[in-house]
């Protein structure tokens, strides 16, 4: 069966992501075969598992490929982003599944944040939980980031980072007690507008198990295109 897709990413967008994944594990993508087994020479101790449309790749690490590939071409490209699949070999708790939302030039996004100075983010890091700050990208330097400032208090942010060499990773945070009332949108749609901009296309990666950022790349009519987890392992 063949990858579907939806109008709202351009030809030339499912081009550059790819050609990025191609380039990345030296396959032609789609693959020749439902699931895809390469060595990057990335890691040393984890296995990058990638679901482009219905191919698999997965990236392993050369000592333990033979494990790595076991698991890997006894199951489906789909069932490759169950954590459970991988708990054979995985040396701790399996990271993702996430799944991959895109915007370009086709996609309608009307920004509706303000730009802010990245030492503004400080203010939230002390009110949401330090893996949250993580997971989404607030740990690395941000080309632009976006907020809505409600009574002098920073309530939700976005900020646009570094993916694959181009600055098209967007990442959002919003207080706890804010939460539902639209604010990530908000400002994920002014950073995405802005990886837009500079790169052509943007990303959002959003776990799967995280409903509210699911929403809002619904509402802000993104296109789903790839998920990937990462399986750590041990020599």
């Amino acid at each position: 069966m063949g990858r579907q897709y939806a109008a709202a990413v351009e030809d030339a967008t499912r081009s550059r992501i790819d050609g990025h994944w191609s380039r990345r594990f030296g396959v032609p993508v789609p693959g020749l075969a439902p699931v895809t087994v390469a060595t990057s020479g990335r890691y040393d101790d984890a296995a990058l598992v990638v679901l482009l449309g219905d191919h698999a790749y997965v990236d392993a690490p050369l000592a333990l490929v033979d494990a790595v590939a076991s698991v890997a071409l006894s199951h489906g490209p789909g069932e490759l982003l169950d954590p459970a699949t991988w708990a054979p070999i995985a040396a701790a708790p399996v990271l993702g599944p996430a799944d991959h939302f895109w915007a370009d030039h086709g996609t309608d996004l009307a920004p509706a944040a303000h730009p802010l100075d990245p030492q503004q983010l400080d203010e939230l890091r002390a009110l949401v939980p330090e893996d949250e700050w993580r997971e989404s990208g607030f740990d690395r330097r941000p080309h632009a980031a976006f907020g809505v400032v409600e009574d002098g208090r920073l309530v939700a942010a976005s900020v646009l980072t570094t993916l694959w060499g181009w600055p098209v990773d967007v990442g959002v945070l919003v207080l706890p007690e804010e939460r539902g009332r639209g604010l990530g949108s908000m400002v994920a749609s002014a950073a995405l507008a802005a990886g837009v901009g500079l790169s052509g296309f943007a990303a959002y990666r959003v776990a799967r198990e995280n409903v509210a950022s699911r929403a809002v790349a619904a509402r802000l009519g993104l296109e789903a295109y790839g998920a990937n987890l990462a399986v750590p392992l041990s020599h």
